[in-house]
């Protein structure tokens, strides 16, 4: 199969060359066919190989070794399938993951990702090892960080992926999930006890830094189930317009929260910016976890979107997660099965967007706290499934474990971030604002 699929990549790429160099390129082209036929072969038999259980467990525990991951990270895992061999080395995490969802692997997933992330190659020391992992992760995500750089993945139509698939899932998980907060972000546990106290945390956190009056216009554009807009408005006595692509969330906090000079739209922050009569209109804009569904293609148009829609002595709040380094995608399980399309922004993608539409007032970082807040979710999620077994399948019920577990690891050991950024529009139209923590 690999030696058909050579000789066809020849065969059209030398017709290629015949209809726009002449015959000459076309000979020339066939120059590369014995190069090209043998990868095709090579590729092939690895793949054989690799579809032996014997050699692709052979293959994983070599890199395991030699890319320098704890070897107590097999106290943590245990192969009850071996076609789960093949899995893992030829789709790393993702492999890993389908593996456990489907009952061939059994695991702790939190041990697990404290042992594989912290102090190696794929985790806390990514930049600063020259580890064998640093070519092997990258070549076998290139398929997904080709997409990334080549295709937007938070286009109009492709952002609705995210809504439908995750947001849109259900909302009797969530509801047990977050609690009464219904916050489905980072919370922030300064001075709190539990998971509620701590996401009505963030939302004072967000209002003090908005520095608002009451009766101003307000905007929360991705806006959740609506509970951070019911808090601004009641708090503040402020007029809130939440604006979401999630219908099921729009739905929700309609038939929950709306009062009057409260109320919500569904819609595509795009489409929202475009209207003429917001155009300018707001007093006060926030977006809390919204960002790292934009996608880094799109932060400029966002932002100049927010400029957009702020009047010219505005501020806006940005509540978004960070990653140190920038990617062009996301990690191919979270692509597949959590977030479709999402990007952790980066630093380096979002700053040069935001340098010439606005004043960065503020800075903040608190990612530690999601990893209480993803624990939180983690033990709500399982009186869920305890009390409610059937509502879910125990696929879905294991990659949910993952998924929440996984991104535990990464926070505690800060390997991702939480940014709030506070924003008012170039040119200035105020001295400072009051530093809030």
């Amino acid at each position: 199969a690999q030696y058909t699929r050579g000789v066809l990549l020849v065969q059209v790429c030398c017709q290629r060359a015949r209809h726009w160099r002449g015959e000459s390129m076309s000979a020339c082209c066939w120059c590369c066919a014995v190069p090209v036929l043998v990868l095709a072969l090579a590729a092939g038999a690895l793949q054989y190989f690799l579809q032996q259980p014997i050699y692709a467990e052979a293959a994983v525990r070599k890199l395991v070794e030699v890319g320098g991951l704890p070897q107590d990270l097999w106290n943590h895992i245990e192969v009850v399938d071996d076609s789960a061999w093949y899995d893992i080395i030829t789709k790393l995490n993702l492999g890993i993951a389908e593996g456990y969802m489907h009952g061939k692997i059994k695991m702790d997933p939190l041990p697990f990702f404290f042992t594989l992330l912290n102090g190696t190659a794929v985790g806390t020391r990514r930049k600063d090892s020259d580890s064998v992992l640093n070519y092997i992760v990258p070549l076998l995500n290139l398929p997904t960080d080709l997409a990334g750089y080549m295709t937007n993945q938070q286009t109009r139509e492709r952002s609705t992926r995210v809504t439908k698939e995750h947001y849109d899932a259900g909302n009797d998980l969530y509801e047990v999930m977050l609690g009464p907060s219904m916050s489905y972000t980072c919370a922030y546990w300064k001075g709190a006890e539990n998971l509620d106290q701590a996401q009505t945390n963030k939302f004072n956190l967000i209002f003090r830094k908005l520095e608002s009056s009451p009766g101003m216009k307000v905007a929360d554009l991705g806006m959740g189930w609506g509970t951070a807009a019911k808090y601004m408005h009641e708090n503040g006595q402020l007029d809130v317009t939440g604006v979401s692509l999630s219908e099921q969330q729009v739905k929700w906090a309609t038939e929950h929260l709306s009062a009057p000079g409260l109320r919500f739209i569904w819609s595509d922050y795009r489409d929202h910016c475009e209207d003429p009569q917001y155009m300018g209109t707001y007093d006060r804009i926030y977006s809390i976890g919204m960002l790292e569904h934009v996608g880094y293609k799109n932060f400029e148009p966002f932002f100049a979107c927010v400029k957009k829609l702020l009047k010219p002595d505005g501020l806006a709040v940005i509540h978004t997660i960070g990653e140190p380094d920038f990617v062009p995608a996301s990690d191919p399980f979270l692509d597949k099965y959590i977030f479709p399309g999402a990007v952790i922004p980066a630093l380096s993608t979002v700053m040069p967007k935001v340098e010439n539409l606005f004043i960065v007032e503020d800075f903040q970082n608190f990612g530690y706290d999601y990893a209480k807040t993803l624990a939180a979710w983690s033990d709500n999620s399982k009186v869920f499934f305890k009390q409610n077994p059937n509502a879910y399948t125990p696929e879905f019920q294991r990659m949910w474990e993952y998924y929440l577990r996984m991104c535990e690891a990464l926070f505690e050991l800060r390997v991702n971030q939480l940014w709030h950024f506070v924003l008012s529009p170039r040119p200035a139209a105020r001295r400072r604002i009051d530093r809030q923590l």
